[in-house]
C-alpha cells in the first residue's frame, strides 16, 4: 500500500512539472508574441493621427486557468462583401458572416475574444487573414463578429483584444 502511495505522489508531481513546463513555454511564446505586437503598435499609433479612438496598449496577463493572455486595447474596423470567397492568408475562403479577424501581428489560427469598449459587446474570433491595411486600425474583424460587437453603422470601434496563447510545441502538435 506504502509503494502505491509513493507510485501515486510521484506519478502527480511529475505531471506538475510537465503542466509546469508548458505553461513557462506559453508564457514566454506570450511575451515573444506581445512583443510584436508592441512594435507594430508603436509604429502605427505615431500614424494615426483622427483615427485614434483610443489609447493603443499591450500587455500580458493570466487568465482564469492561468494561461497567459496577450491584451491590446486599439481600434476595429471590419471588412466584408468585396472580400467574400476570396482566399485568406491561412487559405480558408472568407466568409464574412463567420466570425473571424485579420490582425496583422498575432498567429493565425490564434482564437481572440473582442470586446467593443463603447458598449461592452464581446465576440470570440479566430485569426485568419493579415490585415488590416488602413492606417490606425489594429483589427479588421468579417462582418459577422462586427454585427456581435455593434459597430456595422460606425465601422470603426474602439477595443479590447485578448489572444489565446499556446505554448510553440502545443501548437506544432495541433498541425
Amino acid at each position: 500500500m506504502a509503494i502505491r502511495i509513493l507510485i501515486i505522489l510521484l506519478i502527480s508531481v511529475a505531471l506538475t512539472g510537465y503542466a509546469s513546463s508548458e505553461n513557462d513555454d506559453a508564457a514566454q511564446e506570450a511575451k515573444k508574441i506581445a512583443e510584436k505586437v508592441k512594435r507594430k503598435v508603436e509604429h502605427t499609433e505615431k500614424a494615426e493621427g483622427s483615427q485614434d479612438l483610443v489609447k493603443d496598449r499591450v500587455t500580458v496577463k493570466r487568465d482564469a486557468n492561468d494561461q497567459p493572455v496577450v491584451e491590446q486595447v486599439g481600434e476595429a474596423s471590419f471588412y466584408g462583401p468585396g472580400f467574400h470567397g476570396k482566399k485568406t492568408a491561412n487559405g480558408e475562403k472568407f466568409d464574412q458572416d463567420d466570425k473571424t479577424a485579420a490582425h496583422p501581428t498575432l498567429p493565425l489560427g490564434t482564437k481572440a475574444t473582442v470586446t467593443n469598449l463603447e458598449n461592452g459587446n464581446s465576440v470570440d474570433v479566430k485569426i485568419n487573414d493579415r490585415g488590416p491595411y488602413t492606417k490606425g486600425r489594429d483589427i479588421d474583424l468579417s462582418k459577422g463578429a462586427a454585427k456581435e460587437l455593434g459597430m456595422t453603422k460606425d465601422g470603426v470601434a474602439p477595443v479590447k483584444i485578448e489572444a489565446e496563447v499556446v505554448s510553440a510545441e502545443k501548437n506544432e502538435k495541433k498541425k
